[in-house]
């Protein structure tokens, strides 16, 4: 006898069935089923196989459902009644997944693989259920031994079955026509038919990202490269924390044949537990042959950490895996009888790549850069010409040849030289300014030349009006006298001394040096613009910038300019004037202008128009400016995305931002995990959410109580949707309490109102107590139609709970005053929805006439189509439970047709 009892098997049945996915659940599985069949307790041991069933497909390991599905073919031969209605229909459905199973292991025989089909067809016939699945994999084991012509011929047939209660979800139906038309080169349908399938929501774990995995290679074959980023982006985010999927498979392989390596490089990291785990040998073969062509992308020295093996180079884990992909092949081949699989892995191996694909973050220049190479020649003449041709505002060759004196040959050239070079270098960003080194090497230079670099730093030092006086007291050129005049100018007129200002401007302009001119006049435009003349000093930079100007001057007028159109709010003028400011110059100095060019898009809110732009400064910055600047940039593309909807890509590209922040830019992570909560939210990614909203909260400063109280309320809404309850009524009691602390009345009305919104159904008192409150804060509100509107919201969650609670007739009338609250406001979609609510609790008042006549109401109130599908919904039940046929009825047909 067992020394266990019925109830003991069963608590084992319960606790192995809750636990996690992975082999300990299956292997607790097993145990309770050996504890059932030892006590001949035949309906556990039916549902312990049922599950083990179950567990094997979530494992990806079909080879651990042979056994459990015999077992349960047998006792459903020897007692059928030991099934319920569910291990029925799961013993019917995994009929399917056996046959999927013997075809991806060469162990099995083509005949036992044959056989399993039959089974299936017999089985599915004989019960009256759709033969799609059996066409379905009739379909695959002709793909799989090389049958095109059958593959063909199955297609045709399972496209043309309609499904049924066997069959897999319509998004997995959809996937599978995706594979098979790729399969046969009608990557055209394929594409056409996958992207229409991605429309609504599924409610499968496998989807969408199946149907994406899918159109990666027709998109990609029909050159819609955009289409297959967006595809590989958002798929990729839905299974990169699946350990088990084989769908990353086709990630590592899209990333290595799009130009995307280092990505590709980065997802075989997180897979190489899959290099030794235990998968099934399709999948086994499926992985190594996608990692082996990624592999062969990389430089052969790189070293990986495999689990279980140990460091290998990128060559030593290309040899292995390559010779893995073909052992499979040809064990597969063996059993088929075919060559198919070493051709199709050999052809895998060999394949060119497809033209770069550009992905969410930019990880290298769109275009490469048109660097000329570094000037040679005599160090002292290179240094000679680069002073020149920076006193002549040349500074674009100025900076190739300063790029062509490494300070180490600093002792080769004359003390001046050597200082103009090193001021320079700190000057231009090329090394961090260090005041002590500058006034080091002011020394070793004329007099005059010194007072010159002072005058041009002076703006920004404390004392710099003063230091600026001094330069132009003493200089000797009028070069250097303009330098100084022109910095004063600027000093006085951040200090109002305006007409100071306009002196000095006019004295430079008088002395009127060549190399200079263009410089004086830009400054003068931006002396009407610190007056807040905006206007005047646009007129004065265009008509400036319409003559010759030396590059120097034409930098300082482009970044006038964009300023100014973007202080002016001429969004296009804005945009068109920065990607002429970054055209106008070469990389590396253009790189500068990249700065102005995303500050202008964000100020003026065009990231979503101007992706293509953000998406270069990304690019460029990665090469030329640092990691702080690729933070901030891709920060602004973010807002680009989330301005598309492009939210996937916008999640990628935060996180990246988060990635390259920099200590000291504590406002941008701020903004940055703030954006990135919100998008996560946005995605159903509501761990990740509250994580960055958490962390957005611990960065923000005490004092910024508005601020607070908004992330305050965002957080609330993720804490409700991981049904964290207490937690969120505290997050939006507090975000009620910090508005009402900033004066904002009618936001802490909003997050009362949320906070009853989104309680659960059996927390009446806390929603009664919150719409309480809330309506006690609508005396403080001025607006007569926020007024209106909050207390139509509030009505209407005291209907709710009204009718919640069976007082069916205040429900109806909460819900009645409501409705004529709502009509005040001109609201019509509202007004449906509030009629709508009524016609719901009378039907479940059981007063289903009257529940068809506010249907029908709601019906005659209808704008567009928004409700129609609500409206049709609530009339066709409340026909039904009348007896009704509502097929005849005229306005659900009307209805129906409406709703296309």
């Amino acid at each position: 006898m067992a020394d266990f009892t019925a109830e003991d098997a069963e608590r084992a049945f319960l606790d192995a069935y809750n636990m996690p996915t992975g082999m300990p659940k299956h292997e607790a599985l097993e145990r309770a089923a050996r504890m059932s069949d030892a006590l001949g307790h035949l309906p556990l041991g039916v549902s312990c196989r049922i599950a083990m069933i179950d567990s094997a497909y979530y494992l990806a390991r079909y080879d651990l459902m042979l056994a459990p599905f015999a077992w349960a073919r047998a006792a459903e031969e020897k007692d059928p009644e030991a099934f319920n209605d569910y291990e029925v229909h799961s013993l019917n459905w995994s009929h399917k997944w056996i046959a999927t199973g013997l075809r991806r292991d060469p162990r099995f025989s083509l005949e036992q693989l044959r056989g399993v089909i039959e089974q299936l067809a017999d089985r599915y016939g004989r019960l009256g259920f759709s033969a799609q699945p059996v066409h379905g994999a009739r379909a695959e084991l002709a793909y799989h031994v090389g049958d095109m012509t059958g593959l063909a011929e199955h297609l045709g047939r399972y496209l043309a079955t309609e499904s049924g209660p066997m069959a897999d979800c319509d998004a997995c139906v959809v996937e599978e026509q995706v594979w098979m038309l790729a399969r046969l080169g009608r990557h055209h349908e394929a594409a056409a038919h996958g992207w229409e399938g991605l429309s609504g929501e599924t409610g499968c774990a496998t989807q969408p990202q199946g149907i994406l995995s899918a159109l990666l290679w027709p998109l990609l074959e029909i050159g819609d490269t955009e289409r297959a980023a967006h595809a590989h982006t958002t798929a990729y985010r839905l299974i990169k924390d699946d350990e088990i999927t084989s769908y990353v498979h086709e990630h590592i392989r899209f990333c290595a044949l799009t130009g995307n390596v280092s990505r590709g490089e980065d997802i075989l990291r997180r897979s190489l537990h899959k290099v030794t785990a235990k998968q099934l040998p399709a999948d086994e073969m499926s992985f190594a042959e996608c990692a082996s062509v990624l592999l062969q992308r990389i430089k052969p020295d790189v070293v990986f950490d495999v689990p279980g093996v140990g460091r290998l180079t990128a060559a030593e884990l290309l040899d292995r895996l390559v010779d893995r992909a073909v052992e499979l092949a040809e064990a597969f081949d063996a059993r088929n009888g075919t060559p198919v699989w070493t051709d199709r892995v050999t052809k895998s191996l060999e394949q060119k790549d497809y033209p770069h694909v550009e992905l969410a973050v930019p990880a290298a220049p769109a275009v490469p850069a048109a660097e000329e190479p570094v000037v040679s020649g005599d160090p002292v003449e290179i240094a000679e010409s680069m002073v020149a041709l920076y006193e002549q505002g040349e500074f674009v060759k100025a900076r190739r040849m300063l790029d062509s004196l490494p300070a180490d040959m600093d002792s080769l050239l004359p003390p001046d030289l050597a200082a103009h070079a090193g001021i320079r270098r700190m000057t231009t960003g090329l090394v961090p300014f260090d005041p002590a080194v500058f006034e080091e090497l002011l020394p070793a230079l004329p007099a005059d030349l010194a007072l010159r670099y002072q005058a041009r730093l002076a703006i920004g030092l404390e004392g710099g009006l003063e230091l600026a006086e001094k330069c132009l007291a003493e200089a000797t050129s009028d070069h250097t006298r303009t330098i100084a005049a022109l910095t004063l100018a600027e000093l006085h007129d951040d200090n109002q001394a305006h007409d100071r200002a306009s002196e000095l401007l006019a004295l430079a302009s008088s002395w009127d040096v060549p190399e200079l001119r263009g410089r004086v006049a830009v400054e003068s435009a931006e002396h009407l613009a610190r007056q807040q003349d905006l206007d005047g000093a646009y007129a004065a930079v265009v008509s400036v910038m319409a003559g010759d100007l030396q590059p120097n001057a034409r930098f300082e007028g482009y970044r006038l300019r964009l300023r100014l159109e973007t202080l002016l709010r001429r969004a296009p003028e804005a945009v068109a004037t920065a990607r002429e400011f970054v055209a106008a110059f070469p990389l590396p100095e253009s790189a500068e202008t990249r700065w102005y060019q995303v500050a202008a898009i964000q100020e003026l809110d065009q990231e979503g128009a101007c992706l293509g732009d953000l998406r270069e400064a990304v690019a460029v910055s990665r090469v030329h400016l640092s990691d702080g600047h690729t933070a901030h940039f891709c920060f602004a593309l973010s807002g680009g995305y989330v301005q598309t909807d492009r939210f996937v890509e916008a999640a990628e590209v935060l996180e990246e931002s988060l990635r390259l922040l920099q200590p000291g830019q504590d406002d941008l992570r701020l903004q940055v995990v703030f954006r990135l909560g919100q998008v996560c939210r946005k995605l159903g990614e509501f761990p990740a959410a509250e994580r960055h909203l958490r962390q957005a909260i611990e960065l923000l400063p005490a004092e910024e109580v508005g601020r607070r109280a908004f992330l305050l309320d965002a957080l609330a809404s993720v804490q409700g949707r991981l049904d964290r309850h207490d937690e969120a009524t505290a997050s939006w009691r507090a975000a009620a309490a910090l508005w009402q602390q900033e004066g904002d009345v009618s936001e802490a009305v909003g997050s009362l109102v949320e906070l009853a919104s989104t309680l659960p159904d059996d927390e009446v008192v806390e929603t009664i107590s919150a719409v309480d409150d809330a309506e006690e804060l609508l005396a403080l509100l001025d607006d007569p139609a926020e007024v209106t509107r909050r207390q139509a919201e509030i009505l209407a969650i005291r209907a709710w709970v009204a009718g919640q609670t069976g007082e069916f007739s205040v429900a109806i009338q909460h819900y009645r005053d409501a409705e004529a609250l709502v009509a005040s406001l001109g609201d019509a979609n509202w007004r449906v929805f509030v009629v709508l609510r009524a016609a719901q609790v009378l039907l479940n008042a059981d007063d289903a006439p009257a529940a068809e006549a506010e249907a029908r109401r709601a019906a005659s109130l209808l704008g567009d189509d928004v409700q129609v599908g609500n409206v049709l919904s609530v009339l066709s039940e409340a026909l039904r439970r009348q007896g009704k046929a509502d097929g005849a009825d005229p306005l659900v047909r009307e209805l129906t047709g409406r709703l296309g």
